[in-house]
């Protein structure tokens, strides 16, 4: 459970970090099973680091990684910020390369949504770790920064007399078994990451009670689809499993039972 100080806090800058959430037992059984994960993408070939390697519907693949989305540590905060009748939107394991230039992952700020992200290996502000922007989340400065994005990738882009990885910003430094929760609203990249370092996201949304609500939920999923085709080296057309989307556990029955009527798969 979340502090108040803890909600304030998220609420006000939009990320809090929870420091060694999971101890270095549980890290070492959830970095075997990520490495399993992507090694299985690839049909047994070394990464190449010739591109980021991303496998959407990570922890579905996984019965132990699949329970962290019903785990206390996950679900307990996310139903204090989301409010009751979450929905799950996905999930991806990362291989990284290169940086990652300054974006939210969506802009619709009347819509809370949530990523929650598991560094595998120790990061600096120097070496990948995520970098925000505190209250980016909100207006007005969440569209005052929208200038970043005009030429997204060019290292030599600076609409505010700074470079991309010069612009103000508070680094998310991480060792392995801290929880970064964030709202996707907020701006956020990394810089200076070695190839192949290793993250993943469990993503997930405020019930949906609207029909803006819901075309959001359709577009992520159309968009999960093409990601599929971008980023996996194994082609399933699929972004969840049958196993997870028709689960019998409580929790995760009550976050995927829209996707499931919306006839997502």
């Amino acid at each position: 459970m979340l502090t108040t100080e803890q909600q304030a806090h998220f609420e006000t800058f939009g990320f809090i970090v929870l420091r060694q959430a999971f101890s270095p037992a549980e890290m070492a059984e959830i970095t075997r099973e990520f490495d399993d994960v992507l090694a299985e993408d690839r049909q047994g070939q070394a990464f190449d680091g010739a591109k980021r390697q991303g496998v959407l519907g990570f922890i579905e693949r996984r019965p132990r990684l699949t329970r962290l989305v019903e785990d206390d540590r996950i679900y307990e905060p996310l139903e204090q910020l989301l409010g009751s009748g979450f929905v799950w939107v996905g999930s991806d394991g990362n291989l990284y390369v290169g940086d990652t230039n300054w974006h939210p992952d969506g802009s619709n700020l009347n819509y809370m949504r949530i990523k929650v992200a598991f560094y595998l290996d120790p990061v600096a502000k120097e070496t990948g770790c995520l970098r925000v922007i505190p209250g980016s989340h909100q207006p007005p400065l969440h569209e005052h920064l929208k200038p970043l994005m005009e030429r997204r990738g060019d290292a030599t882009w600076a609409p505010f007399s700074a470079l991309p990885a010069e612009v103000p910003a508070f680094p998310l430094e991480s060792q392995p078994g801290d929880v970064v929760f964030f709202n996707q609203n907020l701006w956020h990249a990394a810089f200076g990451g070695r190839t192949g370092r290793r993250m993943f996201t469990l993503n997930f949304a405020a019930r949906p009670v609207n029909e803006g609500h819901i075309d959001y939920l359709q577009r992520v999923y159309q968009g999960n689809l093409k990601n599929i085709q971008q980023m996996q080296y194994t082609q399933t057309g699929r972004v969840y499993t049958d196993v997870f989307l028709h689960s019998d556990r409580p929790r995760i029955q009550s976050m995927v039972g829209k996707l499931v009527e919306l006839g997502f798969k």
